[in-house]
Formats: structure tokens, C-alpha cells, sequence
């Protein structure tokens, strides 16, 4: 899909602001805890990353709508603004269950052990199953503390007490080298699949 706007790129964009901006605000809102005034800085940036991505040719092989991909970016957007402000609270609590009764990670989840940032939204629910594969197949512990701490949300308090850790340190560290470990075997598996 070639996007490009001639000579009337300011009503289109102006439409695309009007159509996107309730809709955007909502899911926002729906989703993750965050302020009227943050969604609203949200929706600019994203904007103005949208316009950019346009401009640089970033859209001209994209697969999905361009509402779809403008979402994807609020919803980085929102993750990264919810990192840095270290309160990582979504509103997704529960693991969904697909109709081959394996779990699900939560989007949210699946962008977070993986710090996706990237502007390539095309592969996220290849990602998502290959973070599934992964975790299902690490050795104990790694695989129990990470479904415990992305699939389910526990703390580390809880992790250390579920898993018997002396402290909530030690269980900090083991999910550090587990990360590394994950990372080492996705990037081994991405690799293949692309």
C-alpha cells in the first residue's frame, strides 16, 4: 500500500486526526492507567510519528490499515511512557485462552520481556507465539517464574514464597539470567523464521 499525500495532505490528515482521536483516547483509557493529559500527549506523538514513518516511505509496504499501525504505535508509546515512569499498570489481568486451549499472552506482556519499540508491527502475533514456545520449553525455574511474572502478573514477593526463594532479590536475579536466556533462544528462533 503506497501512502502519499499531494495537495491536499492537510484535510486528510486533519480527517485522520478527527476519526482516530476519540477512539484512540478510548482503548487508551480502556487499557492502561494512565491521565487524560497523557493520553492526549500519546495521541500527539504518535501522531507525529505517524506523519514522519509517511513522510520517510515507512508505510509503503505496510500490511494492515493505517489506523491499525497508528494504534500499534499509541500503544508503544503508552508502554514506553509507563516504563519510564516505572507504575507498569494494565488493566489486562487475566491470560486469554484461544481455541487450542494454550494460553495466551497479553500483548502488553508479550512488547515488555521483549522491549519491542521497533515500528515493525506486521510480526507481533508470530512473536507472540514464538514467546509462548520459548517460555513453555526453558528449564525449570526459568520457565515457572517467567509465566508467574508476564503470564500472571505475580510480584516478586510472591514468586519467592510460590518458588521458595530466600528473598525477593534472589528471585530478581534468576528472572535477569532467565530474560537473557529467553532472549538468547528468540533471537535464535527469529532468525530462522525470517
Amino acid at each position: 500500500m503506497k501512502i502519499s499525500f499531494g495537495n491536499g495532505t492537510k484535510s486528510i490528515l486533519d480527517s485522520f486526526v478527527r476519526t482516530q482521536h476519540d477512539k484512540t483516547i478510548a482503548y487508551l483509557k480502556a487499557n492502561f492507567t494512565i491521565s487524560d493529559d497523557d493520553c492526549e500527549d500519546i495521541f500527539q506523538d504518535s501522531f507525529i510519528i505517524l506523519h514522519r514513518n509517511i513522510q520517510d516511505g515507512k508505510l509503503d509496504k505496510l500490511t494492515s490499515s493505517v489506523s491499525t499501525y497508528f494504534m500499534a504505535i499509541c500503544r508503544n508509546k503508552t508502554l514506553e511512557l509507563l516504563r519510564s515512569k516505572r507504575k507498569y499498570v494494565s488493566q489486562v489481568s487475566e491470560p486469554r485462552v484461544n481455541d487450542d486451549r494454550s494460553i495466551d499472552f497479553a500483548t502488553d506482556k508479550v512488547e515488555s520481556i521483549l522491549m519491542l519499540d521497533s515500528d515493525d508491527y506486521a510480526a507481533v502475533e508470530e512473536k507472540e507465539a514464538l514467546v509462548r514456545k520459548i517460555v513453555m520449553n526453558l528449564p525449570t525455574p526459568c520457565n515457572e517464574l517467567l509465566w508467574g511474572y508476564y503470564r500472571d502478573g505475580l510480584t516478586m514477593k510472591t514468586l519467592a514464597k510460590k518458588l521458595n526463594y530466600a528473598s525477593e532479590n534472589a528471585v530478581k536475579v534468576t528472572k535477569h539470567r532467565c530474560c537473557e536466556k529467553f532472549r538468547i533462544r528468540f533471537n535464535e528462533l527469529l532468525k530462522q523464521l525470517f
